[in-house]
């Protein structure tokens, strides 16, 4: 058995969020102050930006799945000057600091509570007898609270944005750089909530509406296309928002507002190169334009945001229903397809997070020259390591349960309600010895990839242990069917 569950089950909000939460985020991001990712609680505890390095609050470090706190503050050498930071852990998600360029000093803080408890955000989940038709209940519920916890963050991001336009000094740029690493941090645990309205066609999912590409884009990114669009202005259009999504999203913004330099990666015989565009902008316009640029990626963000959560509003597109009532008038013949498709979602953690945000920067795949750095996630922010710890705690949320302390139905419990209690047991010790490789990862994957090459190494051995159980025994037992190009149990 779990832990015990909460009683009153969790009720769908409407896109009108609490007001005391809105003012909470816009006001973490615009006065730089600490902000809890997962139970967005303002804390008043002002950032260092003097070149001191604060410490997180918090207990010991018990593995998540029994609830406990975990605090880690990193590491302020490791870090560069121009962001980064990494996630600190304390009952549940997290709270994510920055290192700025304009004082070097890392600011990342603990949660407020070290129990675990639910957040105002988190669903209320009800105590139920495992069967897939309350599974999927509580995982559309879990669904929803995530994306109304990033809302509060892409709010605040929009508003930072906005005022780093209108009045830009150190504190504003400060302050969008904070919004945006606190929005990311959310995000990161929804990567794994890829399925409906956030799956992409290719997903295989007939729920998909490419929403999460619209919001993140990773890997169709790069500084190029971006830098293009700063010199053509496209941010400025009224078809920037069906423009490529590598022109969009956080990972565009994420160049905008750390990389401090005046250069371009584009090829000699590219335009603006070409025609001098690029080098006639001067370093003012060009800082004047990423400003402008941001501010128009972050209103993007969020406008996306809110089609995510109409897609699953029971006065919108009431996506909830389709996924919680398969058959007749759902996108899901049944419910063994709806769960299949929830099981592709938290299949993130085997393909972008091992293959793609380990092996490539290794030099398993796709990397020709022993080591490629170059294609670690958060270059700019320097939060690669960070990314990774929130999509374990969002597999989690999948993997055991949505409440606080991961209570609540979980394919975990599919697997205890169908004889497989040892293999659940195999895969949550195998799920602990990835997350406690992930969290002794110090220094932070940008520094570790080429100085401490082998601690990266056991991160990605430590994941390949779960990730292996989860292809081949999981999705045998479970009868699942393997995504498209999934890889076998030996890459």
């Amino acid at each position: 058995m779990k832990h015990p569950r909460r009683q009153s089950a969790f009720r769908l909000n409407k896109l009108g969020r609490a007001a005391g939460l809105l003012a909470a985020g816009l006001l973490a991001a615009l006065s730089c102050k600490s902000f809890v990712i997962d139970e967005n609680v303002y804390t008043g505890a002002a950032s260092s930006r003097a070149g001191t390095t604060s410490t997180s609050t918090g207990g010991g470090s018990p593995s998540p799945a029994a609830g406990g706190s975990q605090a880690r503050a990193g590491s302020s050498g490791a870090n560069s000057a121009r962001g980064g930071g990494e996630v600190a852990e304390n009952g549940g998600e997290s709270a994510t600091g920055g290192m700025h360029a304009t004082g070097g000093g890392m600011h990342t803080t603990g949660g407020s509570g070290g129990s675990g408890g639910s957040s105002p955000l988190e669903p209320e989940i009800p105590e139920e007898t495992f069967s897939k038709a309350a599974f999927l209940r509580q995982v559309a519920d879990c669904a929803v609270a995530r994306y109304q916890d990033f809302e509060v963050h892409a709010v605040a991001f929009d508003e930072a944005a906005k005022a780093n336009v209108a009045e830009p000094t150190d504190a504003t740029a400060n302050a969008v750089r904070d919004a945006w690493l606190a929005a990311n941090a959310s995000w990161q645990v929804a990567e794994t909530f890829r399925f409906g309205p956030a799956a992409r066609s290719a997903d295989e999912d007939p729920g998909a509406q490419e929403l999460r590409d619209q919001i993140y884009a990773w890997r169709f990114g790069g500084r190029c296309p971006v830098e293009t669009a700063l010199v053509d202005k496209l941010y400025a259009s009224a078809s920037f928002g069906s423009s490529l999504i590598n022109n969009r999203g956080l990972g565009a913004a994420e160049y905008l507002l750390f990389y401090p330099g005046s250069d371009n990666v584009c090829p000699s015989y590219s335009a603006i190169n070409s025609k001098g565009t690029w080098a006639a902008l001067g370093g003012d316009e060009t800082a004047a334009r990423k400003r402008a640029y941001a501010a128009a990626v972050a209103a993007d963000v969020l406008k996306n945001t809110q089609k995510l959560l109409q897609a699953w509003d029971p006065a919108g597109g009431n996506f909830r229903q389709k996924l919680t009532h398969p058959g007749s008038g759902s996108v899901y013949p049944n419910e063994q397809a709806a769960l299949n498709a929830v099981w592709h979602g938290i299949f993130y953690v085997e393909k972008e997070v091992k293959d793609y945000k380990l092996g490539i920067p290794l030099g398993v795949s796709e990397c020709v020259a022993g080591l490629c750095p170059e294609s670690l996630e958060s270059r700019f922010a320097n939060v690669s390591t960070a990314n990774i710890r929130q999509n374990y705690l969002g597999f989690r949320r999948l993997f055991q349960g949505c409440g606080g302390n991961y209570t609540g139905l979980g394919f975990d419990d599919w697997l205890d309600a169908i004889g497989a209690s040892d293999l659940r047991g195999r895969m949550l010790t195998a799920l602990d010895g990835a997350q406690k490789a992930i969290d002794a990862l110090d220094p932070p994957l940008e520094v570790s990839i080429t100085q401490h090459t082998d601690r990266v190494w056991a991160v990605y051995n430590a994941l390949k242990q779960l990730t292996d159980l989860l292809k081949s025994e999981f999705v045998s037992v479970l009868d699942l069917e393997l995504p498209a190009g999934a890889g076998s149990d030996n890459d």
